[in-house]
């Protein structure tokens, strides 16, 4: 299935290029194995002092908190959701939230 994908810039050189892309990934990956998928292609940049925070909506709705000083993104949607689950088309925007504290944002985001 098609996916997009954008995410903010970190600093003004760092909109040199566009960063929204469209990606084939199987309908019947998780969002967990979808966000794996771009940490592992390192599609977010790292941040001097490795403390960047970022949020991820799925077509336009909070689905997950990732942090550089976390081992793993902590999701407030159920991680084995499917990417098909989400409906067409599927949008996957990875917001910067600068070095805000991870654990104050997911709170807000647990918290409703």
């Amino acid at each position: 299935m098609n996916v997009n994908v954008d995410r903010s810039s970190v600093a003004m050189g760092d909109d040199v290029y566009p960063h929204t892309e469209t990606v084939d990934l199987p309908e019947a990956s998780t969002i967990a194995e979808a966000v794996a998928y771009f940490r592992q292609r390192r599609y977010l940049p790292l941040i001097i002092g490795g403390r960047a925070t970022w949020l991820l909506e799925v077509n336009g709705k909070p689905a997950a908190v990732i942090a550089e000083q976390w081992p793993e993104p902590k999701f407030a949607v159920d991680p084995s959701d499917t990417l098909g689950s989400f409906g067409e088309p599927l949008s996957l925007m990875f917001k910067y939230r600068a070095q805000i504290d991870p654990d104050d944002l997911y709170d807000t985001l647990d918290g409703g």
